[in-house]
């Protein structure tokens, strides 16, 4: 634990608001300050700016951190004009972002947008960071899935595109890109198959997070809970739009997706569920592009992104 008073900016200069569509998210790009990373988001829901503030430090390692922190987020307009909102907040290990400032699209629009830009900025203090190791659970069930995705842009406007099925704890899942309306959409998908008999049925309670990487270092997440009681995938529609995929993440035509879920409660009506504790060894099956490895699942944490009050998970595909 250690008791400190540091403090640091962010600023980024957003562009094409005019083209937000309800529910759509925008990250800017990560910012190290004192070795955590740190991102700003600003997102557009039900005609509501939202401004906050995301901590990035890494959720995996088998850790209870948390970092308390004064800050001030800022709207800045090139006429000078600037609102502003302040607060206190602590990032931990369950809750990675805070959305403080909001203020009515139409407001933004009319007094803070100069040549379809704002500016945004992030003045935070950090007073107290806490980071200890903490107890193994060997009976969680979690895995990784990863997936290099080559000639990205050769997918078309409303396709779709699907990794290979891996299986892991005995459940086959995969990962499914979208795209459609211009957007990156990024899911993962349970393909455990219905259950014949009617008086049969199955539950999976799951805790995921969702990844896009590129070569170049840069990264982006969402995370959410849900209930998987059929064949059916999870994610978000808005994940980013396609063009800032290609720009920001895409090298050399390819990109990387990763899914990392946790299961915290498996039911079955039937006696295979008592399958689901076996290892995985020969059944599990691997696309060429699939880098997946139960080696890497070990530890993992989730937390829910809500800005303004609002969930940006998406229904079911």
């Amino acid at each position: 634990m250690s008791k400190l008073c540091k403090e640091f900016s962010l600023s980024a200069t957003v562009k094409n608001i005019s083209r937000f569509v309800d529910e759509e998210i925008y990250y800017t790009d990560t910012e190290e300050r004192f070795n955590i990373p740190w991102r700003m988001c600003i997102a557009k829901c039900d005609d509501e700016f939202s401004l906050g503030l995301k901590c990035e430090k890494n959720n995996w390692d088998n850790r209870e951190w948390s970092i308390e922190t004064d800050w001030t987020m800022k709207l800045v307009s090139h006429n000078g004009k600037s609102l502003m909102e302040s607060k206190k907040f602590t990032f931990n290990n369950s809750n990675i972002f805070d959305g403080g400032l909001n203020t009515s699209w139409d407001l933004l629009e009319s007094d803070y947008v100069v040549d379809d830009s704002v500016v945004v900025e992030a003045h935070v203090k950090i007073i107290k960071i806490t980071d200890l190791p903490c107890d193994e659970d060997e009976d969680s069930k979690t895995f990784l899935l990863s997936s290099t995705v080559r000639n990205i842009s050769s997918i078309e406007e409303g396709d779709d595109y699907y990794t290979e099925t891996t299986i892991r704890h005995n459940i086959p899942w995969r990962m499914q890109i979208k795209r459609d309306d211009g957007f990156f959409g990024l899911f993962l998908r349970c393909e455990k198959e219905d259950c014949e008999d009617p008086g049969k049925s199955w539950s999976i309670e799951l805790d995921y997070e969702l990844r896009l990487v590129s070569l170049n270092g840069q990264s982006l997440t969402f995370s959410d809970s849900d209930l998987f009681i059929y064949p059916s995938g999870e994610g978000f529609q808005k994940f980013m739009r396609w063009d800032d995929m290609e720009e920001k993440y895409m090298v050399n035509g390819s990109i990387i997706i990763e899914a990392r879920g946790k299961i915290t409660s498996l039911e079955e009506s039937d006696d295979e569920s008592s399958s689901e504790n076996e290892e995985d060894d020969s059944s599990e099956s691997h696309s060429e592009n699939d880098s997946s490895s139960d080696n890497l699942e070990d530890e993992f944490s989730e937390c829910v992104i809500n800005v303004g009050g609002q969930n940006y998970t998406v229904k079911k595909q």
